[in-house]
């Protein structure tokens, strides 16, 4: 193959979309799903997951494909060209000031400047040939190459993501410890609210706050503020349901200052709460973690246990009888569990059977309401 100018079939098409979807911010769920650009467009089209899989869905899987493509470039330079178009990885390139292609060819050229020679812009101008003749060329025939195996097999399903999009957290802060307390009316999720109290290990003035409901993940949820923090500017949607929200401190902390705030998340759902409760932690670390359920008297739970996913195989199987796991909820509907000791980016929380249910399954539903740490 001749760079830059691919080989037939969809390659050129994707080639286009490519290009056209890392410009500018780069690429996104809701850009790849929704841009009529014609290559972008040529991408979604090239895809064939089953049929139930929203477009969302779709394009998630597609960049996480991409993301694995990326990942395996042989040569250095492309691969490092590749990876600043595509914003990989995402905490690298997190912030408005990578929001300009440029502006990633620029940084890699200030991190490589001497190794390459030459001034910045020269620097960021061999990026972008990088990205543009060899780079781009040889992922547009690898994604078609690989699209078509996916596509003449189940091979999608490794890709179908069944939990909301959580963005990334680099922030200079871990939790002494999290409370959060989850309600309930009936089997509907209402709202769950947190209490943190934080270490800085940088100067940091804000948290990102995020807040989805899974039983209907285009609910409309509201992220208020409750104690020593506020509400800065509107609350922004999250490409697989949610949404996210920048609550402000009081103050700009220092290094090794210790701070506590409160807010909560409003489900605003009439759907049955799914019977999961997930907390990822996003933190560098979070020393305790206390998760709490008020369900409703009238809908109490027939089997509560709690799970750490990175412990218990995915924490999806109800435990057997007798397990330590099982917890008992109290007559008037309540119920908790202290995690400790929690890693980062690992998830922990409780499920349970609502008592409607037929017979106990061996695999619970994943979903309900879900927060982040």
């Amino acid at each position: 193959m001749v760079a830059g100018r691919p080989g037939g079939g969809e390659t050129p098409r994707l080639l286009d979309g490519l290009r056209a979807l890392v410009v500018e911010a780069g690429p996104s769920v809701q850009r790849l799903a929704h841009d009529q650009t014609e290559g972008i467009v040529a991408i979604m089209k090239s895809a064939a997951p089953p049929a139930s899989w929203t477009d969302e869905d779709k394009a998630t899987a597609i960049l996480a494909v991409v993301a694995e493509l990326v990942d395996r470039l042989n040569n250095p330079r492309w691969k490092a060209a590749a990876q600043a178009a595509f914003r990989l990885p995402p905490e690298r390139f997190e912030g408005s000031a990578f929001d300009s292609l440029m502006a990633r060819w620029r940084d890699l050229a200030r991190q490589e400047g001497e190794t390459l020679g030459g001034s910045i812009e020269e620097v960021a101008e061999r990026y972008r040939g990088y990205w543009r003749t060899s780079a781009a060329p040889h992922l547009a025939q690898a994604l078609e190459s690989r699209l078509h195996d996916l596509n003449s097999s189940d091979g999608w399903q490794r890709y179908r993501s069944d939990e909301p999009y959580s963005p990334p957290l680099a922030l200079p802060i871990s939790f002494e410890r999290t409370e959060v307390l989850y309600q309930f009316d009936g089997t509907r999720g209402i709202q769950s609210t947190s209490q943190r109290w934080l270490v800085a290990h940088g100067a940091v003035d804000h948290y990102e706050a995020v807040g989805w409901y899974y039983s209907e993940p285009d609910a409309p949820v509201d992220i208020v503020p409750v104690a020593n923090c506020t509400l800065d500017g509107l609350l922004v949607p999250l490409p697989q349901g949610g949404r996210a929200g920048t609550l402000r401190f009081s103050h700009e902390l220092q290094d090794g200052e210790r701070y506590y705030f409160s807010y909560t998340v409003r489900f605003n759902s009439q759907k049955e709460c799914r019977p999961t409760i997930l907390y990822e932690v996003r933190g560098l670390r979070m020393d305790v973690l206390m998760v709490r359920a008020q369900f409703d008297p009238n809908a109490i739970p027939v089997r509560c246990w709690h799970f750490d996913i990175g412990a218990q195989s995915e924490g999806y199987h109800m435990p057997p009888d007798g397990a330590p796991e099982f917890l008992k909820v109290q007559p008037n509907g309540y119920v908790a569990h202290e995690f400790r000791s929690c890693k980062r980016g690992r998830k922990y929380g409780l499920r349970w059977i609502w008592p409607d249910a037929a017979t106990p399954p061996l695999k619970t539903v994943r979903g309900g309401p879900v927060g982040e740490g």
